[in-house]
């Protein structure tokens, strides 16, 4: 018996295992993919324990509900309805007298009692929740023994210790399992994070931002724009107020910043008080619109410096447009050069390729 149940045990995990590592390579693969080859390993995985039964006595049972209690309760109805669709027709034609018993009670109705907690951010850690969820779904698949065995209670009474102990040792294995997996992955993506963008602001740091405009510069027919953004009197406000002021207006600025990034804007901290902006556009006079918008945004912004001062603020911007056969390092520098240009005329304003346009 015991064999048996590390046999179940054994094929979870095995499972578990191969979903992580189809999970640390989807980026390579598409999403429609990814989602064919979760539904086909969960249902392998409980199809396999369908001919590993767990023998106790003269009576038979295995642990396929606890994959689908898990997949219901992280993964929701998208990938749970259509795995369990195809053990139930499978499990249907393996025929028996338990088989249709076994699929409403053992698969159908316990998996749609765990949809109804389905939460796919609360992967957290083990609680009194999640372990009444899955005695619950226990209870659901073994409890209609009694009614439909004609000596369900004299048999329920003889498997329930073992069953339920079996049942209980197993998920939480296998979700002290998926804990580790999901820690794993949060790190990694918090590293990955870290490696790409700035500590303070969260934009995207100076290196990555080449990368990206680097990829972005090889797409044809579309115009690109670099801009050089510098807060004006940033040091005399760090002297006379602090760091920890200028840090909050760094802050303040980058979520400005932030409400404008999308697939075609890209904005990073390039250090200091500086920050550079790419935008792919079919006219200049869009980029001009959105960079505008950007300046008014943060000069009508109050910057909080303590509950009695808050402070305006005002920023230098430098246009420069990518040309055919220049670089990318050739276009940064020209929009540096209008930047220092804007701070000598004045600051407060922008200038762009070949002009000045007054604010």
């Amino acid at each position: 018996m015991f064999q048996s149940i590390l046999s179940n045990l054994a094929i979870i995990l095995l499972g578990h295992l191969l979903m992580s590592t189809l999970m640390n390579y989807r980026k390579c693969l598409s999403k429609s993919l990814v989602f064919i080859c979760i539904v086909l390993l969960f249902s392998g995985v409980i199809i396999t324990m369908f001919y590993l039964p767990i023998q106790f006595g003269e009576y038979r049972f295995d642990l396929r509900l606890i994959p689908l209690i898990f997949l219901a309760l992280f993964r929701g109805w998208k990938a749970t309805l259509p795995i369990l669709i195809i053990v139930s027709i499978w499990r249907l034609f393996m025929g028996g007298n338990g088989a249709v018993p076994g699929i409403i009670f053992g698969m159908i109705i316990p998996t749609l009692f765990a949809l109804a907690f389905y939460n796919s951010n609360k992967v957290q850690n083990v609680n009194v929740k999640k372990f009444l969820i899955v005695t619950g779904c226990w209870f659901i698949s073994d409890f209609p023994i009694i009614f439909i065995l004609p000596n369900g209670m004299e048999v329920f009474k003889n498997i329930f210790l073992i069953r339920y102990m079996s049942f209980i040792g197993v998920a939480f294995i296998y979700y002290t399992f998926i804990l580790l997996a999901y820690k794993s992955e949060a790190l990694k993506n918090q590293l990955e994070f870290l490696s790409s963008h700035d500590p303070l602001t969260k934009l995207l740091n100076r290196s990555r931002f080449i990368e990206i405009v680097e990829e972005k510069m090889n797409e044809a027919n579309i115009n690109h724009y670099i801009a050089m953004m510098d807060i004006d009197h940033f040091k005399q406000l760090n002297d006379t107020y602090g760091h920890l002021a200028g840090d909050s207006i760094l802050i303040k600025i980058a979520s400005i910043f932030k409400k404008y990034e999308c697939e075609n804007v890209k904005v990073a901290r390039y250090g200091g008080e500086e920050f550079i902006f790419y935008q792919k556009s079919i006219s200049t006079d869009q980029v001009i619109k959105t960079l505008e918008k950007i300046q008014d945004e943060i000069r009508a912004a109050a910057f909080q410096i303590n509950d009695e001062l808050s402070l305006t603020v005002t920023v230098s911007i430098g246009l420069a447009k990518l040309e055919d056969g220049s670089r990318l390092q050739d276009v940064i520098h020209e929009a540096d050069t209008n930047l220092y240009l804007a701070k000598k005329k004045g600051r407060d304003q922008l200038i762009g390729p070949g002009k000045l346009l007054p604010l």
